[in-house]
């Protein structure tokens, strides 16, 4: 492996396909930044020192206030300032500048890309239509103006079509629908009290929904006390020609190289709802062999999954697996025909090529356990039989429990049962949070046990990981009898307990609201 954070990993697919593949990077919006986000890669590789410097120095120069703690720090402080759009909009800007520089010296360049509300500006800059010091200032210019000028506001993502959120938002005044991410992935914004009216109307319905760590309600009306200021700053930008195939989520329009840019697209793209289904639409025309998320979380990659399915998609990391996410990305992207250059990933670590036995491997069984398969009592494990019969009551009732998150899992993202194996991460079916809060709802409905989205998707990622966790919060009850009463030395009392029947998960509302 490259890197000790990538031990146990194993990524299974194809080999190398003939030819250069056709990669789209996509960078993630702003509702994705969170604390120490870049410190990862700015203590491994120094091209991405060199530009998260330049950027810092250019944010300094603007505000007199350094950038890098709000990269590479964490704590509370921290925590509130990527909640600043001010601040979270130039971070992000140069951590995604910092991942394009550093796929590129990996060999990695993108044949089209695309960008995500603020995530447009570093997708310019991968385009070669925006300088990189000239964007940053750009971008923290226009959050300034956002924070200076523009009234608080708030975003709530979800699950629901677009003429459902038409409806819901046209029967709270000041209500916006701001974002369509998918067919039932909207994000609706406003004022803070409007919000949470809506937020209380989702909830009433049944409806998933998730609030965005977001301080201004950004592509609604809340916007336009900022654009005259924007534009005046735009005018001073000097956009170039693209150098590759730019597709704007402000339209779905896939613009050729030698687009350029200007001011008029720049303040629409501000104040104008988001289409990155109708971008992924486009991008998904042109038949890309991978789509690597430049960003520092899953978020489009899962939007990605669900809209192109027979598309390869990878991020390039993910928050609270280190450098995880991006050795996978450069697998997946060697398997998608992409010829990395391993020697960027290998600096530093150890890693070498080794020699393999040029003879058959022998035939030595070198197992230290138990015979797989032979029975174990107390005398083969060593334990006393009240222990191990409590072993084995609680392997029963994470079975037990595994059993309902896969059901649960499958009915919720539409796969058929025998496609939730208990060690599929949840990320690699294509799992967002609206999905998951509808999962964790029902199972804190049959289980009575509470698991949070952070603990979810950083303390488990598996159905069989998030089992065992329920299994250990589980109130002891009917739930434990379920899962087998423990053996005990004397006969069998006459009378079993009664079987533990959860009621059903209330079903959530599809229909869009009256």
């Amino acid at each position: 492996g490259t890197d000790a954070s990538a031990a146990g990993r194993a990524t299974t697919a194809a080999g190398p396909r003939e030819g250069a593949p056709r990669v789209v990077f996509q960078f993630t919006g702003q509702g994705s930044p969170y604390p120490g986000m870049a410190a990862a890669l700015h203590d491994r590789f120094p091209v991405v020192r060199e530009v998260l410097e330049v950027c810092d120095r250019a944010h300094r120069q603007e505000t007199g206030d350094p950038l890098l703690p709000v990269l590479l720090e964490e704590g509370a402080g921290v925590r509130e300032a990527v909640r600043r759009t001010d601040l979270a909009q130039p971070a992000l800007f140069a951590l995604q500048c910092a991942l394009v520089r550093l796929w590129h010296e990996a060999g990695v360049v993108p044949d089209a890309v695309t960008g995500h509300s603020v995530g447009e500006y570093a997708a310019l800059y991968a385009a070669g239509a925006l300088p990189l010091a000239d964007g940053l200032r750009l971008v923290t210019a226009r959050g300034r103006l956002m924070r200076r000028l523009c009234p608080p506001g708030a975003m709530v993502a979800a699950a629901l079509d677009r003429p459902g959120a038409a409806a819901l938002t046209a029967s709270v005044p000041g209500a916006e629908l701001a974002v369509t991410n998918g067919a039932r992935a909207q994000v609706l914004a406003g004022p803070v009290a409007v919000v949470e009216r809506l937020c209380s109307l989702l909830e009433a319905r049944g409806t998933p929904h998730e609030r965005l760590p977001v301080d201004r309600a950004f592509h609604t009306e809340q916007m336009r006390p900022m654009l005259e200021a924007l534009r005046a700053v735009l005018d001073e930008v000097p956009f170039t020609p693209t150098r590759l195939t730019f597709v704007s989520a402000l339209d779905g329009i896939a613009r050729p190289a030698g687009w350029v840019p200007d001011t008029d697209h720049q303040v629409r793209h501000t104040r104008e709802p988001v289409r990155f289904d109708e971008a992924l639409r486009a991008v998904g025309e042109r038949s890309p062999d991978i789509l690597l998320e430049i960003g520092p979380h899953t978020t489009l990659s899962s939007l990605a999954r669900r809209a192109l399915p027979d598309v390869r998609t990878a991020p390039s990391l993910r928050r609270g697996d280190g450098l995880g996410a991006l050795w996978g990305a450069a697998t997946e992207l060697h398997c998608a025909g992409a010829d990395v250059r391993w020697e960027l990933f290998l600096d530093g670590c150890g890693g070498r090529r080794i020699p393999l036995p040029g003879y058959r491997f022998q035939h030595r069984n070198h197992w230290t356990g138990p015979r797989p398969g032979a029975p174990q009592d107390a005398t083969t494990t060593g334990k006393e039989p009240a222990v191990a019969a409590e072993q084995v009551q609680r392997e029963a009732l994470v079975e037990q429990i595994l059993g309902a998150i896969v059901e649960s899992t499958s009915r919720n993202f539409g796969e058929d049962p025998s496609a939730v194996a208990g060690d599929t991460p949840f990320f690699d079916l294509g799992a967002d949070s609206l999905q998951m809060i509808n999962v964790l709802r029902e199972l804190e409905k049959e289980f009575e046990v509470k698991v949070t989205m952070r603990e979810l998707f950083e303390e488990t990622g598996t159905p069989r990981l998030l089992a065992r966790l329920i299994a250990e919060r589980v109130p002891a009850g009917p739930l434990t009898a379920a899962a087998g009463p423990a053996p005990t030395e004397g006969p069998a009392p006459t009378d079993s307990p009664a079987s533990y029947a959860p009621p059903a998960p209330a079903p959530v509302s599809s229909a869009p609201p009256a």
